[in-house]
C-alpha cells in the first residue's frame, strides 16, 4: 500500500496519453468533479445548450466555450471582482461584453455579433433592447480594468481549446487560468514552450496549494498575544526562502524581504519566537520539530499523482555542516576543514525510487550511534502517517551497523550496503570470475547479535568503462553547488582525492568512531580463488536478501539510485537552505526541516508543474526557482482553494 492519497488535485490531474497513469495501481485512477459548479451549469445550459446535439460554426462555438469559462470560473474565483454572484445583471453582461471584444478584436465587431442575437448574444446575457451599439459598449466596458479583460479572455480562449481538441484533458477539467491543451500543439505540429512568467505564475499558484496542505503540520503552540503570531505559517516560510535565495542570515533577511515585497514579513526576532525554545517547559525537542517536517511531507504526498509509486526504495545517509561557533555537546570534532574542526551532524532518509524523490526525513543528531535510533524514528512516524510499502534500503559503508541493520529489519526493509573496506571483502572481490557476478552466503560478524549475524554478499563486475577510472555522480540538476572540485562515487563507492565534505570518509562519522563491524576469517567453503580476478574489477555489497534467485547485476545497477540521496544532500545544505548561525538545536532543526520542504515541493513541481503548463518542450524548473515561487505565493489563495482553514 502506498501513500493514501486525498484528492486534493484541485481539478487539474495529469493528462497521460492513454489515460492511464503509469505510477499508480489502477484502484488509484482519479475521476475529479468537475472545476466548476455543476447546477450553474445547468441552469446556463438550459438557455444556450454546449456539449450536446446543437451544432454551431466554429467561431461561435468558441467564442461560446470561452464565455462559459469565464462565467464559471473566472468571474467567481478572481480578485478583480469581490463578489460576482452580488453583481447587477448589467454589470456581469457588461464584463462578458468585455471578454467578448477581445475574442472579436473591437468594439464594432462586438456590436455586430450583439445585434444578431443569437447564442453568443443569449450566452453573454443580452436581450433585444438592452444596448448594443459600440459607442454604448465601450462608455461601459471603458470602466473596467483593460488588462483584466485581456487576461481573462485568453484563459477564456484557451480553455475553449479544451472543449474543441478531442484528444487530451477534458473543458470541465481546465484550471481558471489554463494555457493552451498540449494535444493543440500536436494536432497541429507546433512546439508547445512556455514563458518564464507563465511558468512562475503557475508555480506559484500551485506552491500556495501545497503550503495549505502542509501548514497544519507545521504549527508550534504559539502565544496567540506574541507578535509572531499575526504572522500566518506561509509568512513564516516565504521568509525562510528568502534566506535561502539570498543565502543570507535572517536579520538581513528579513529587512531585505519586507523592503522588496508588500507582503507580511515578520523580522528575524519574530522567527526565533516562532521557534520553540529547547527544554522550555512542555515545549518540543528536536525529535518532535523532526517529527512536524515528516508529517508535512506525508501531507504533501497525499496530493493526487505525488505519491512515488510502490514498492518505495529508500536511501539512509549522513551529512555534516561546518561550525565556527563555541563548541557545545551537538557538535562533533573530525578533520580540520575549511578551517573549521567541528561539525554539526544531521541524519537524512530519502526515497530513490524511480520517479518523484523525496526527503522523508531530515534531523541533527549528537552522535553516531544515534543513527540506528534516528532511522527507526523516522521510519515510525512515516508508517504511522502514511504505512508506504518499503521495498529496499541502500546505504553506505560507515551504516553498516548492528544496530542499523537490525532497525531495517523491524520495519520489513530489505537492506543493501557498500561492503567496508576490509580484506575480506577485497578478498570476496579478487574470487569473482572476470566480467561475472558472483555471490557469497553465511557471511557472520563477531558483534551482530545471534538473530542478525548471519548475511550474504553480492560481487558484481565494475562496467568495463568504468574500470580504473574516477567515479562521479550522473548529471544533476544542481542550482546552486559552489565546490565544483568535488567528486562523488559511482557504482563502485570511488572515492576521487578532492572529494568534498559531504562524501570524503575522513569527514563522515565513522572517522571519530570505530565500531565498524569486524568480519571473522573467511569461512572455508565459500571457496575462494584469488586467482580468477581482481579487487579493482568488481563491487562487492552486504545484503539480508537471498541472493540464490535474484538478478545479481539488475541488484548491483539499483543500488545506484543510492546516489541520488548524495544529491539530495547537497540540495538540501546549498540550494534550500540559508545561513544559520544559531547554536540553538531546535532554530538548526527548523532551519534543516525548512530545507526539507522546500526541496520536496521542487521534486512535487517537477513532476506536476508540467501538467499545469501543458507539458511545454524542453520543461525545467531549478531549486532556485522553487523559492522564488514561494516567495511569491498568495498562501490566503491557496487555503481558500484547497478549502483548509489555518
Amino acid at each position: 500500500m502506498g501513500f493514501e492519497r486525498d484528492d486534493l488535485y484541485g481539478g487539474d490531474p495529469p493528462q497521460y496519453p492513454d489515460g492511464v497513469d503509469p505510477h499508480c495501481a489502477p484502484v488509484d485512477r482519479y475521476t475529479p468533479t468537475p472545476t466548476y459548479d455543476v447546477d450553474l451549469w445547468e441552469e446556463k445550459n438550459q438557455l444556450v445548450e454546449l456539449g450536446g446535439d446543437t451544432e454551431y460554426d466554429e467561431d461561435t462555438e468558441k467564442m461560446l466555450w470561452a464565455l462559459r469559462h469565464f462565467d464559471l470560473r473566472i468571474a467567481p474565483e478572481c480578485d478583480e471582482i469581490d463578489d460576482w454572484d452580488a453583481l447587477d445583471r448589467r454589470t456581469q453582461r457588461m464584463y462578458r461584453a468585455g471578454v467578448l471584444k477581445e475574442l472579436v478584436g473591437g468594439y464594432r465587431g462586438l456590436q455586430e455579433i450583439l445585434e444578431k442575437g443569437g447564442p453568443v448574444a443569449r450566452e453573454a446575457g443580452f436581450t433585444p433592447g438592452d444596448g448594443t451599439h459600440y459607442s454604448t459598449l465601450s462608455s461601459a466596458i471603458g470602466e473596467f480594468d483593460a488588462d483584466f479583460l485581456s487576461e481573462a479572455a485568453e484563459y477564456s480562449r484557451n480553455a475553449a481549446l479544451y472543449a474543441l481538441t478531442p484528444r487530451g484533458r477534458s473543458f470541465d477539467r481546465a484550471p481558471p487560468h489554463p494555457s493552451k491543451p498540449r494535444a493543440y500543439y500536436l494536432e497541429n505540429d507546433e512546439e508547445w514552450t512556455v514563458s518564464m512568467d507563465q511558468k512562475m505564475n503557475e508555480a506559484s499558484q500551485v506552491v500556495a496549494k501545497y503550503m495549505a496542505l502542509v501548514a497544519p503540520s507545521l504549527r508550534f503552540d504559539r502565544d496567540r498575544l506574541a507578535p509572531n503570531y499575526q504572522y500566518s505559517i506561509g509568512d513564516i516560510y516565504r521568509l525562510l526562502a528568502h534566506i535561502a535565495i539570498e543565502q543570507c542570515a535572517a536579520k538581513n533577511g528579513a529587512e531585505l524581504l519586507d523592503w522588496l515585497s508588500g507582503k507580511n514579513t515578520p523580522s528575524a526576532s519574530t522567527l526565533m519566537e516562532y521557534i520553540p525554545t529547547p527544554g522550555a517547559p512542555g515545549g518540543p525537542e528536536v525529535e518532535d520539530i523532526e517529527a512536524k517536517f515528516i508529517d508535512a511531507t506525508c501531507s504533501l504526498l497525499k496530493r493526487e499523482t505525488l505519491a512515488p509509486s510502490a514498492p518505495i526504495h529508500l536511501a539512509y545517509d549522513l551529512t555534516t555542516v561546518g561550525w565556527y561557533g563555541e563548541e557545545n555537546r551537538w557538535v562533533t570534532g573530525s578533520i580540520k576543514d575549511d578551517n573549521t574542526t567541528q561539525f554539526w551532524h544531521y541524519a537524512v532518509l530519502s526515497t530513490v525510487s524511480p520517479g518523484q524523490n523525496y526527503i522523508l526525513g531530515a534531523t541533527p543528531i549528537k552522535e553516531r550511534s544515534e543513527s540506528a535510533e534516528a532511522l527507526d524514528r523516522m521510519l515510525h512516524r512515516v508508517r504511522q502517517n502514511a504505512d508506504p510499502d518499503f521495498g529496499r534500503i541502500y546505504m553506505d559503508s560507515q551504516l553498516f551497523q548492528a544496530d542499523v541493520v537490525t532497525k531495517c529489519r523491524k520495519h520489513g526493509l530489505n537492506w543493501m550496503v557498500q561492503a567496508p573496506e576490509a580484506k575480506m571483502y577485497t578478498r570476496l572481490a579478487e574470487s569473482a570470475p572476470p566480467g561475472e557476478t558472483d555471490k557469497a552466503e553465511g557471511l557472520t560478524f563477531t558483534d551482530f547479535d545471534a538473530s542478525h549475524r548471519t548475511f550474504n554478499a553480492l560481487i558484481c563486475p565494475i562496467h568495463e568503462e568504468e574500470v580504473g577510472q574516477e567515479q562521479t555522480t550522473p548529471e544533476t540538476e544542481l542550482t546552486r553547488y559552489h565546490d565544483t572540485t568535488e567528486k562523488t562515487g559511482g557504482a563502485d563507492g570511488a572515492i576521487s582525492k578532492d572529494s568534498g565534505p559531504d562524501i570524503a570518509p575522513e569527514n563522515r562519522l565513522d572517522a571519530f568512531a570505530d565500531d565498524m563491524p569486524v568480519p571473522k576469517d573467511t569461512p572455508d567453503d565459500l571457496d575462494i580463488n584469488v586467482e580468477n580476478g581482481e579487487s579493482d574489477t568488481h563491487t562487492v555489497w552486504i545484503t539480508d536478501m537471498d541472493v540464490d534467485d535474484r538478478d545479481l547485476e539488475g541488484l548491483g545497477y539499483q543500488y545506484r539510485h543510492r546516489w541520488k540521496i548524495e544529491t539530495a544532500i547537497r540540495q538540501l545544505k546549498h540550494t534550500f537552505q540559508g545561513q544559520c548561525r544559531s547554536s540553538n538545536r531546535s532554530v538548526r532543526a527548523v532551519y534543516f526541516g525548512a530545507a526539507q520542504l522546500f526541496y520536496n515541493f521542487w521534486a512535487a513541481l517537477k513532476h506536476e508543474l508540467p501538467y499545469h503548463l501543458g507539458d511545454p518542450a524542453r520543461f525545467r524548473l531549478t531549486g532556485l526557482e522553487t523559492l522564488h515561487a514561494v516567495r511569491e505565493a498568495d498562501f490566503e489563495a491557496g487555503k481558500r482553494e484547497e478549502n483548509i482553514l489555518i
